[in-house]
């Protein structure tokens, strides 16, 4: 047996990249356009949404046959590593000052101790996420992993469709839904298991019952799952909620389940040297690119770039300078370490045994 990469997964992987920094970077938006430009911008941010959930699923379809061989030790070798880099760069953006302005007028500390004191305002909550907003992807992954880790060591598979669909319904219930069914939980409903759950056992049931959509189903779940989402962004925006700020819908999962099968059915789409060489640094870009962002932040700010200027320049000045941000640091003596675990735990989930 050999070990081979699918071209098109790892494509996928790249176009999911870029779908993250787009709805970190929020173009489109504000006063300076109008109501109609807005709506195009939340409709970009509900149609970038299958990004993470498509990171879940490749971790799903490819770690089933280690889990189900031997789920406790498969679950440490992922854990060991991810749970490094979670906290490597969590005390990066714990200490890294946000407002540059700040730290010259008012001192360090003063910059910081806003930022502090905001994560200890909800100490459990931070737990799930880390020093950064957008860490919440490693330890909801750990999370979904440990559950069906822990459910396979002890014969309860069956449970983890049921499980996953009904932390998911609560995610609901208290998250986007919450205004309506007045659901409750203890940490914000994005983090843990209760979105990354459903979406790493789909791929895993994908993979386990050699399920295979076809091309025409694929693309027809794909956009019927974002034309959902669009949907319920409307229908909650009656209720005073920004449709921007829902991280998953009913929809999301039947479109990110459809852009996969779309893309595994056409293993050769993005089969190039340079797409199977970036791909691999996916997982550092993803942990690094709001450095970059923060920065760019502080240059626009400081040279009075906004509005329409701002958003050409924000998401693909982070993109180019975040996949050369850990180009870099590959480069350097003391962060090479910590760059090759990413790259490692970015490439392990996306091998496919072939014959």
């Amino acid at each position: 047996m050999s070990s081979a990469r699918i071209s098109s997964l790892e494509m996928g992987r790249l176009l999911a990249i870029f779908a993250v920094i787009i709805i970190h970077a929020g173009p489109l938006r504000g006063e300076a356009y109008s109501q109609s430009i807005n709506i195009v911008s939340d409709a970009l941010n509900q149609l970038s949404r299958f990004a993470v959930p498509f990171f879940f699923l490749l971790t799903g379809y490819f770690v089933q046959q280690k889990l189900i061989q031997d789920p406790i030790q498969t679950f440490s070798r992922y854990a060991k590593p991810l749970m490094t880099i979670w906290l490597a760069w969590s005390v990066i953006y714990l200490l890294l000052p946000f407002r540059l302005d700040v730290v010259m007028s008012e001192g360090y500390l003063a910059e910081r101790s806003g930022y502090w004191n905001y994560l200890l305002e909800a100490p459990l909550n931070t737990l799930f996420e880390g020093g950064m907003v957008h860490l919440w992807y490693i330890p909801g992954l750990l999370c979904a992993l440990g559950i069906m880790a822990l459910l396979i060591k002890y014969h309860q598979q069956h449970l983890m469709v049921p499980l996953a669909l009904g932390l998911y319904v609560w995610g609901l219930g208290a998250g986007s839904y919450q205004i309506i069914l007045e659901g409750n939980a203890p940490i914000f409903t994005r983090n843990g298991p209760f979105f990354s759950l459903i979406m790493v056992v789909a791929g895993f049931e994908l993979r386990r019952r050699s399920i295979m959509l076809s091309s025409n189903i694929s693309l027809a779940m794909f956009i019927g799952g974002l034309s959902m989402c669009l949907a319920e962004g409307a229908f909650l925006s009656q209720y005073d909620i920004w449709m921007a700020t829902h991280d998953f819908l009913l929809g999301t999962p039947i479109m990110a389940i459809g852009i996969f099968c779309l893309l595994l059915n056409n293993p050769r789409w993005g089969n190039q040297p340079i797409v199977m060489a970036w791909s691999q640094r996916v997982l550092g870009v993803y942990v690094a690119h709001f450095v970059i962002m923060i920065l760019l932040f502080n240059v626009f700010g400081a040279y009075g770039i906004d509005g329409p200027t701002k958003d050409i320049l924000l998401a693909p000045l982070t993109i180019l300078l975040s996949f050369a941000f850990v180009v870099l640091l590959e480069k350097l003596p003391f962060t090479r370490v910590l760059v090759q675990m990413e790259n490692k735990g970015s490439l392990s989930v996306t091998k496919q045994s072939a014959p």
